[in-house]
């Protein structure tokens, strides 16, 4: 049971779980703890919330459209009211709010809800009450650094997605589709690509940022002198950004997106938390671009032993397959004798073409065998028609007439039709 800071508030002052962490909870997370703990819906909530601020209140108003985590007005309105409810100090740290001055909109949200098992099954496991972490609102950064999963976001049970808030009723760590617990699987190993940017994004979530709006396009400038010599052109090119992107973060008041500030961090050799705390004065990039490092996967051939090929031996017995009553393929002699086509080309390429060129010939007539077998049968048909005192009768008839294999010829009404003109029929 968490602790009741306010017990005179006027609603239940919950404590929010991972306060100064990496792991702190977003306010999405709380609010819907917040109403489960006084009995009653996140949409009941919502709506006797906008009602106590007589806020006026659509009748098609769903809580969960709104980004209660995000940097937007409306998220830190809602940090505030419930601020004012639970009595409940510095809500707005369960927010982006902190970073709005420093962090552009574009990418930041993930395109579907995301979530860590294994963080959900420790919550669960050390009877706490499994609760959302602010960092799984934040779309570059996909994996948890605690556990060195990647975030998953599909339910175990029902395998239905976005089903961690996006309902009226929720308890957090419940699949809002079947109810089935979110925790109840291992997760997929990370990469370390990942597991860098969670633990950037960790680092920048355990304090707000110390530098003010008017000091972010300094940052910025001091960045581009470091890593750049001030030259903006060769800051973009060398980095990957448009020089007018840069441009507008310099003289138009734009803002870097998470990612860009990553791409910073990680050439500049520098941590989120140090960019955003202003603790340049000291930092020099390096020279050389960073490499992460990439565990490579075990060689398919590994533990494969070269081997020596007899041609002699080989060229001998495809020879030898030459005088066989039937005729074979290229790709069975092949087969026959261990070897690739391609290899058998370029090493035996008398006895290849040789058992090739039989092969088709041998497939040519017994397709023409077919075909003169074929017509032989039309006619007779036909003349069984006439036989019967009938003037004639049409190409379908005559295939309906036909056996399997017969139908199985290739171009059959081509057939079919030559034997009706060649009767005039």
């Amino acid at each position: 049971m968490n602790a009741m800071n306010n017990p005179r508030s006027t609603l239940h002052a919950l404590t929010p779980m991972g306060q100064g962490s990496a792991d702190v909870e977003s306010l999405t997370s709380y609010f819907c703890r917040l109403a489960h703990s006084h009995g009653m819906s996140a949409q009941k909530l919502a709506i006797w919330v906008l009602a106590h601020f007589e806020h006026p209140v659509s009748e098609k108003y769903d809580w969960h459209q709104r980004k209660l985590s995000s940097m937007s007005v409306e998220s830190e309105q809602w940090a505030a009211w419930l601020s004012e409810l639970t009595g409940v100090d510095a809500l707005d740290r369960l927010t982006l709010v902190p970073w709005r001055h420093l962090l552009g909109m574009p990418g930041i949200a993930p395109k579907s809800d995301r979530w860590c098992p294994c963080c959900l099954a420790e919550d669960k496991r050390d009877s706490r009450e499994p609760y959302l972490r602010l960092a799984w609102e934040l779309a570059p950064s996909d994996a948890c650094l605690c556990h060195k999963v990647q975030l998953t976001s599909t339910c175990p049970h029902c395998r239905h997605s976005n089903v961690r808030n996006r309902a009226a009723i929720v308890v957090p760590g419940y699949c809002t589709a079947c109810g089935g617990f979110l925790g109840d699987e291992e997760g997929t190993v990370a990469t370390p690509e990942s597991l860098w940017v969670a633990r950037q994004v960790g680092k920048m979530l355990e304090q707000r940022p110390r530098i003010a709006v008017d000091g972010v396009v300094p940052l910025l400038e001091t960045v581009i002198e470091r890593m750049a010599h001030g030259q903006i052109a060769a800051f973009s090119r060398r980095y990957g950004f448009s020089k007018s992107g840069v441009w507008h973060w310099l003289r138009k008041g734009g803002l870097p997106n998470l990612k860009a500030w990553l791409t910073i961090a990680l050439n500049g050799g520098i941590g989120l938390d140090q960019l955003f705390a202003g603790a340049v004065d000291d930092w020099r990039a390096p020279e050389e671009a960073p490499q992460m490092t990439i565990p490579l996967a075990t060689s398919p051939r590994a533990g494969i032993t070269s081997r020596e090929l007899d041609w002699e031996a080989i060229r001998a017995k495809l020879q030898a397959m030459l005088a066989l009553p039937m005729p074979i393929s290229i790709n069975e002699a092949c087969e026959r004798v261990g070897i690739g086509r391609k290899h058998a080309y370029l090493r035996a390429n008398a006895e290849a073409r040789a058992i090739a060129d039989r092969h088709s010939r041998y497939r040519t007539s017994v397709r023409l065998e077919r075909e003169a077998d074929l017509k032989v049968r039309i006619g007779e048909i036909l003349e069984e028609r006439l036989a019967a005192g009938y003037e004639g009768m049409s190409a379908r008839e005559i295939w309906a007439r036909l056996d399997s294999e017969a139908q199985s010829v290739s171009g059959i009404f081509g057939h079919i039709n030559q034997v009706l003109a060649s009767k005039r029929l």
